[in-house]
């Protein structure tokens, strides 16, 4: 049997310890988020970002070892953003019945998605296949957040809260990430969010306690 392939690391070049690196790497990386969400994977090569970003090759190299290492740094920013304004969307949850309580879940998933979802699809396309877990971080936090909350509701006996947290959340992802790429102004259409509530509420009908 063929040994696992590993994964391939990213090159980061030095750390910028001093403020003024600090200044330098965020500039660098947002030019690059810029390209990457206006012009597509294409337009973000290492020579545009370092124009736009008004440094020279050089200097993106020295924080940089490649472009790869680059779109690494923007898909850990970007997760954590989007991460933010989820906990955020979700604080007080625990304490909602689950009706209320999966409303606003859908409401939390649909706002995070929102955080730049252009860039979003264009890291999906530009990261190679070993770095593609810096974005899925996004839904990997997602579904272990799901787990435990569904395995703490006391309405609930699921069989296999992992199973079910990873359904609805990848079923929910793929949904509202294809609506973005195909029809964005859908987001804000109601009839999509009641959609997306009778899935969930579905999906853990037969889980109830009592049913």
């Amino acid at each position: 049997m063929a040994a696992p392939a590993r994964k391939k690391p990213v090159k980061r070049r030095r750390s910028p310890i001093q403020s003024r690196g600090q200044a330098t790497v965020d500039v660098i990386v947002e030019a690059a988020a810029q390209i990457l969400a206006r012009q597509g994977p294409a337009a973000a090569t290492t020579n545009a970002v370092a124009a736009r970003a008004g440094v020279s090759i050089g200097t993106l190299y020295q924080y940089f070892a490649d472009r790869e290492a680059l779109l690494v740094e923007i898909g850990r920013r970007h997760v954590a953003e989007m991460q933010a304004v989820l906990a955020a969307a979700l604080a007080g949850i625990d304490g909602l019945a689950l009706p209320a309580a999966v409303d606003r879940l859908v409401a939390a998933i649909v706002a995070s998605h929102r955080v730049s979802p252009r860039l979003h699809q264009a890291l999906h396309q530009s990261l190679a296949r070993d770095h593609l877990d810096t974005i899925d971080a996004f839904e990997v936090a997602v579904e272990a957040m799901v787990r435990q909350a569904l395995a703490a509701r006391p309405e609930l006996d699921l069989a296999a809260p992992e199973l079910t947290a990873t359904v609805l959340v990848r079923g929910l992802g793929g949904l509202i990430r294809t609506t973005i790429r195909r029809e964005p102004e859908r987001l804000d259409d109601p009839a999509l969010a009641l959609a997306m509530r009778a899935m969930i509420l579905g999906t853990l009908a037969g889980s109830r306690r009592g049913a």
